[in-house]
Formats: structure tokens, C-alpha cells, sequence
């Protein structure tokens, strides 16, 4: 699976802060912080770690620093191979759907299509027909494989729970987390505390697969959409 493909090549000539390897992966970890335009780009996202890999099998991720060091836990070997263990899952599910339902329904409408434009009055209407089955079934299909990745990722962040040693370390995790955003906004922009603190304070944030550009060698399209800040 491709992650951030163009983001990868940036750290070629770089030295990791940490290098792990397993199941014949590697991840190597990088600061944002010498690259400002990456860091600016996604920070302004509230993004603080983004993924990137060419091959799913090396991965390279970009860390504000400051950030890392305060959920350094959140980083660790055993937590990075459950999110990879994820995108596998990812990628297994969004290739087996293009491969066996989303291919043979586009190939039937085609066929069904051809066919039955050689068929006087009524033909159109049959088109039509089956324009409207195909779209119907493939946003079933589409609907079946986000449920199916969404159940993936719910048991991921149980087993970082467990990982991280329970439910109180995680809910420590994430506040600290939280904590650490805020502050970091509100040293960047200091001129809208005023404004931020007359809103409604936001709702923690949840631990999800880390938000990032998914693109599939099979489908070129994206695999997982939005989750959180960082996991």
C-alpha cells in the first residue's frame, strides 16, 4: 500500500531518529521540524505525525518534535505494527471488493450495456436499468468495505489499549495528547485565545488509524479516509 508517496522521497539523504524493523518491515522515524514546509502543511491540518510509504513494506514517519517527545509511548515498535498490521487489512479488503465485485459488475453493466443498445424502444430503458443496479450494488459495495475497515479499526485500538497497559494509560495518553495540541495552538496563535475560549470546548480526541492519503496499486483510490489527529 502507497502512503503519502511524494512525502517519502523528501527524507532520502536524512538520518532516522529511530529505525524499527519487524515481520520483515521497517519504520523509520523522522522530525518535521527541518522540513518547515511539511511541518506547516500538516500541523495547520492538526496533524502531528503523518505516514508515508512507496511499497508498504518501508515506512517512513514525520513527527513534530516536541510532540514525540510527549507521546514518545504512542510510537513505540508494538503500537507502529498494529497500524501496519491495519493497512494490510486495508488494502486486503479494498482488493479482494475491486477484485471480485467491483470489477465483474462494471464488466457486466459494459456487457449488459452493449447488448441491449442493439435493442429497438426498449433498449435505452434496459441501459438505463442497469446503470442504475450497477451504481446501487457498487455503493453497497462501497458502504460493506468502509464497515469492514472501520470493525478493523476498532480492534486495532483495542490492542493498543492493551499495548499501552489498559484503558487508564490510554485515556492518559489521549489527554496528554490533547493537552499538548492545545498548548501548541495556543502558543502559534495567542491573538485567538480570546475567540477559543468563548466556543464550546471539543470532545477529546479518539485514538483512530492515523489520517493520511491512501492510494491503492489496484483501484487508485483511496482506502481510508478521514481519522484522527494521529491514531
Amino acid at each position: 500500500m502507497r502512503i503519502n508517496p511524494k512525502l517519502f522521497t523528501i527524507a532520502n539523504e536524512a538520518e532516522p531518529v529511530d529505525v524499527q524493523e519487524f515481520d520483515g518491515r521497517k519504520i523509520e522515524v523522522f522530525m518535521m521540524d527541518p522540513y518547515p514546509q511539511v511541518k506547516e502543511e500538516f500541523i495547520n491540518k492538526g496533524k502531528f505525525a503523518v505516514w508515508s510509504s512507496v511499497d508498504g513494506v518501508n515506512y517512513r514517519l514525520f513527527i513534530e518534535e516536541g510532540y514525540y517527545n510527549e507521546l514518545k509511548p504512542l510510537y513505540s515498535q508494538a503500537i507502529n505494527k498494529i497500524w501496519v498490521d491495519f493497512w494490510d487489512t486495508c488494502e486486503s479488503v479494498s482488493r479482494k471488493m475491486s477484485r471480485y465485485v467491483i470489477l465483474p459488475i462494471t464488466v457486466v453493466a459494459i456487457g449488459g450495456c452493449i447488448g441491449f443498445s442493439f435493442i429497438e424502444r426498449i433498449g435505452i430503458y434496459l441501459m438505463i436499468a442497469v446503470v442504475v443496479i450497477a451504481f446501487v450494488a457498487m455503493l453497497f459495495c462501497n458502504r460493506l468495505t468502509r464497515k469492514k475497515i472501520y470493525d478493523a479499526n476498532t480492534a486495532s485500538v483495542e490492542l493498543i489499549k492493551k499495548s499501552l497497559g489498559g484503558a487508564k494509560q490510554f485515556d492518559d495518553m489521549l489527554e496528554r495528547q490533547k493537552n499538548y495540541m492545545d498548548n501548541y495552538y495556543d502558543s502559534l496563535y495567542p491573538e485567538d485565545d480570546e475567540e477559543l475560549e468563548e466556543e464550546p470546548a471539543e470532545e477529546a480526541p479518539v485514538l483512530e488509524a492515523p489520517e493520511v492519503e491512501v492510494v491503492s496499486e489496484d483501484t487508485n483510490k483511496e482506502v481510508v479516509e478521514e481519522a484522527d489527529k494521529n491514531e
